[in-house]
């Protein structure tokens, strides 16, 4: 009987969810935490929802935004109020109100306000344009958090179907070690053949260890950015290529791009679409608005200002000398305008307007390289997707070549036409394939998850994500 037979070597990668149970089952049942359903995108949305540093992120934007309405307190009016009692040697006079008897109680009420200032008109647009930087630079943590937890989640998967291969490989080398045990006890081979399989059993073993502490600490990782219990154990659902592949789950796409010119054609669209949804570039396109309403300001610094202010002042007690000319009871008002007009200022508003000039400028050099460095970078992260998911189909080849190898060796050595160093020469061979099948795909989701990135664009939460694939297919028949 061929014993490679009964193992499925070529199983999807997300078929290993059986391990994470093997994991925790030296754990009494009633120690396990409880256990949940979990996809790719609700952990995505958990992170968005519950990580504290975008918590963070987002109390600091919401305290950002008041400084709008900082900005705007200076163009409106401001109401005081107050009461003041007075005692003095004898009768004061005030140019306000005139004569102030020797004792007073008052009340005063005031309001004054800025008509025409350009510098807070200016400062208010100017405060605008920044929390829109402030609002993309949010944007941006987000972005950023969203492939965190995508690939904490897709690194759990991977790290269960390595344990799952392991798990495999450890089963192959236990039905060898029992043949090999019937074959000494019948005189077919020496005692030291059923010592060699030992020792790579106890190797396997070890093996698992290894790989059951990583499967811990990714699950670990996943769990912290969701800001969930570290020991919270989740049945994960899996991720494939054709459901969350994006560009890569169209045929039509992935055998256009098999040609390095149409693949360059596929390039310069995922850079058009990238440099169109950056949030950084809108950060920085947003701080160069907000610092030429400051050039603009500046430039005018000539233009006067105009306020107004109005107020009134009642006596509601007074007593002593001068008390007869000023009784309780009597009112004082008054309104006014003022206008401001700076002359001279030393050359401030000069210097100013030309530090404004060269802080607009430094601003637009800076987004030119920006977008310089964003455009080689979604080609890069493009370029390496590309080539990691024609890495897949590779890796499957070798993973089939090494089942076939496997098998024979397998049977040569039931027969005894091969020694035990073939067998476990075929057998790391079988499981270096499929670890390499496994990586492979998850590699390139992975690549494809720092394009997504990069691009600012997550397929599984835009709306248009197939009419953009449908759109790239048009492109590149033409």
């Amino acid at each position: 009987m061929n014993r490679a037979a009964r193992f499925d070597w070529s199983r999807p990668a997300m078929g290993s969810l059986l391990l994470l149970a093997l994991v925790s089952s030296a754990r009494p049942v009633s120690a396990q935490s409880p256990r949940c359903e979990l996809s790719w995108v609700e952990a995505i949305e958990q992170a968005l929802d519950a990580n504290q540093a975008l918590i963070a992120a987002r109390q600091t934007l919401e305290a950002q935004h008041k400084d709008i309405a900082i900005a705007r307190s200076a163009m409106l009016p401001n109401i005081g109020a107050g009461s003041t009692a007075q005692i003095s040697e004898g009768p004061t006079f005030s140019s306000t109100v005139g004569l102030i008897p020797e004792r007073t109680i008052n009340a005063v009420g005031t309001v004054s306000w800025t008509l025409y200032n350009h510098a807070d008109i200016d400062s208010l647009g100017a405060q605008k344009h920044l929390y829109e930087s402030q609002q993309q630079s949010y944007q941006v943590s987000r972005v950023n958090t969203t492939a965190a937890a995508a690939q904490s989640y897709l690194n759990v998967l991977l790290q269960q179907a390595l344990l799952l291969v392991q798990e495999l490989n450890l089963d192959l080398t236990q039905e060898s070690l029992e043949v090999t045990r019937a074959q000494e006890g019948a005189g077919a081979v020496p005692y030291r053949e059923v010592l060699r399989w030992e020792a790579q059993r106890f190797a396997d073993r070890q093996s698992i260890a290894t790989q059951q502490g990583s499967l811990l600490s990714s699950r670990f990782g996943l769990n912290q950015i969701r800001n969930r219990p570290a020991e919270e154990i989740c049945t994960l659902e899996e991720v494939t290529v054709e459901e969350h592949g994006f560009l890569f789950s169209s045929e039509g796409v992935t055998e256009a791009i098999r040609s390095e010119t149409q693949a360059e054609l596929a390039r310069d669209y995922l850079v058009t679409l990238g440099l169109s949804r950056s949030p950084i570039l809108r950060s920085l396109d947003a701080q160069i608005h907000a610092e030429w309403r400051r050039k603009k300001s500046k430039r005018r610094w000539m233009i006067p200002s105009l306020s107004g202010g109005a107020g009134a002042a009642a006596f509601l007690l007074t007593g002593g000398e001068g008390a007869d000319q000023q009784p309780a009871g009597s009112v004082f008002w008054r309104l006014g305008l003022q206008l401001d007009w700076t002359v001279l200022d030393g050359g401030y508003y000069i210097a100013s307007m030309n530090q404004a000039k060269a802080s607009f400028g430094s601003l637009q050099w800076q987004r030119e390289n920006q977008a310089t460095a964003l455009e080689q970078e979604i080609r890069s992260t493009a370029a390496v997707s590309m080539k990691a998911f024609a890495v897949i189909e590779l890796a499957e080849q070798r993973l089939e070549t090494a089942k076939q190898n496997h098998e024979l060796v397998n049977e040569a050595y039931l027969d005894g036409a091969t020694s035990f160093l073939d067998v476990v020469d075929a057998q790391q061979l079988l499981l270096s394939a499929n670890i390499a099948a496994r990586q492979a795909v998850y590699e390139f989701l992975s690549a494809l998850l720092s394009l997504e990135q990069t691009m600012a664009y997550y397929p599984f939460f835009e709306s248009d994500a197939d009419a953009r694939v449908r759109e790239l297919e048009a492109k590149l028949r033409n």
